[in-house]
């Protein structure tokens, strides 16, 4: 299953149960060996799991989110324009990150399962961990509290699976002390079409998962 460049895909964040913790509208700009490669410009549309009162839950921790009811809330992307990169059958995503004068300031690797399309788009489940790049290639671990936290946990993955999934965000760290592609500069002068919208959410953005994720690691 590919997708065609200029068409609006979904990309969800699946949890283990089978519930959508997020979905977001993104522009297909290509789908070709690398992966696919998506922009989700500022202001468009996304659902995010949230209390009953509509405050964010992505920061709650295990026994917060054990005892908080919570759904699906509309929001908007703010603040930036992300191009996102998914290559096939990889546990990462790649982010680039532009401000709002579309200025490149960062990637983002992003550590999850590999992803699963669907007629859609593609579903993931994310791993908690990732990495934080500067433009210069200086880089740092993010959220590693967070991960620890879950680590062994029944909700999310075993101590045995905790290594692989580090062990995947080492092989990127590899990629970028060395300067490699997509770490070399590639696309960081990205510019969307001038007719692109913000991209907004499909009517069946909550449509039935088809399958839980694949496995953690490969």
């Amino acid at each position: 299953m590919s997708f065609q460049a200029g068409q609006t895909v979904l990309r969800r964040d699946i949890h283990h149960d089978g519930r959508i913790t997020s979905a977001m509208a993104a522009r297909v700009v290509a789908d070709d060996a690398r992966g696919l490669m998506t922009w989700t410009a500022e202001g468009s549309q996304v659902m995010w799991r949230t209390t009953l009162n509509g405050e964010r839950v992505r920061k709650f921790s295990v026994d917060e989110l054990a005892v908080v009811p919570t759904m699906l809330s509309p929001g908007r992307w703010a603040g930036t324009n992300v191009l996102w990169l998914t290559p096939p059958g990889a546990s990462h995503s790649i982010w680039w990150f532009f401000d709002a004068d579309g200025v490149f300031f960062g990637w983002y690797v992003n550590l999850e399962t590999p992803s699963r399309r669907w007629s859609g788009g593609i579903d993931m489940t994310d791993l908690v961990l990732d990495i934080w790049v500067r433009p210069d290639r200086s880089w740092n671990w993010k959220d590693e509290d967070e991960f620890a936290e879950r680590t062994g946990h029944p909700d999310y993955w075993s101590v045995e699976e905790a290594a692989p999934i580090r062990a995947e965000g080492e092989r990127v760290i590899a990629l970028i002390e060395a300067g490699a592609y997509p770490f070399d500069g590639t696309l960081t002068e990205f510019k969307p079409d001038s007719e692109w919208e913000p991209t907004v959410l499909p009517p069946l953005w909550d449509h039935h998962v088809p399958a839980l994720p694949p496995a953690i690691v490969r």
